[in-house]
């Protein structure tokens, strides 16, 4: 018989089995408007330490809004970026890992590859900063392949009325602010807040979940 084979987060010496892989869009129609990709790659808790320094942790790799000017999640297929924190400017999300505090990667390069189905092929390495100790700390090589599932586009927006038809106004917002609906469909809304007194009581998150 032969093994599956497990997903792992390469960080330096040290593989970690991987709990959660995923890309997603949002759109709030309330800020900027701009369409973004957030990616989260979560790896299963792992000892480190001895005795009474010891500790589980779960090396986390994300960003919350990678630099691609897509209008459709398909299109994530062939598209990437590269990053370095000494020549590139800061700007509201940088890819991260967190293992005991959340640290900007110095160096990262980051590719889709083939599209099967709602997956991508993934390849994810550069250099980590992890603050543990001395010997996992600083200038850490990582490398993350496997592939990765788009799993939703949300769209945030504030409704006018309660009889609102909520897709019909998040298609709407996705048509205004440029993001392609075609291969995406509606599958349910929550409220930012459920307290009607509150004032984010209006603001809606409608949820769409991927078509090919």
């Amino acid at each position: 018989m032969t093994d599956t084979p497990v997903d792992t987060i390469e960080l330096k010496d040290r593989r970690f089995a991987v709990e959660r892989a995923q890309v997603q869009g949002w759109l709030y129609d309330d800020a900027s408007g701009e369409i973004c990709w957030s990616i989260n790659v979560r790896g299963m808790a792992t000892r480190f330490g001895d005795g009474e320094f010891s500790q589980d942790l779960s090396p986390h790799f994300y960003d919350e809004a990678m630099p691609l000017r897509i209008d459709d999640w398909r299109k994530l297929e062939h598209s990437g970026y590269v990053f370095d924190l000494e020549g590139d400017d800061e700007g509201d999300s940088l890819p991260t890992l967190y293992l005991c505090s959340h640290l900007a990667l110095p160096r990262s390069q980051l590719r889709f590859g083939v599209r099967r189905g709602h997956r991508f092929a993934l390849d994810w390495h550069g250099l980590a900063e992890a603050n543990w100790d001395e010997e996992f700390g600083r200038d850490l090589p990582f490398r993350i392949a496997l592939d990765i599932e788009f799993t939703q586009q949300e769209v945030r927006f504030w409704h006018r009325h309660d009889d609102e038809d909520f897709e019909a106004a998040a298609r709407a917002v996705m048509a205004r602010r440029g993001l392609s609906g075609e291969h995406l469909s509606y599958r349910d809304h929550r409220r930012f807040r459920d307290d009607p007194d509150d004032e984010h009581y209006r603001l809606i998150r409608a949820f769409f979940s991927p078509i090919d």
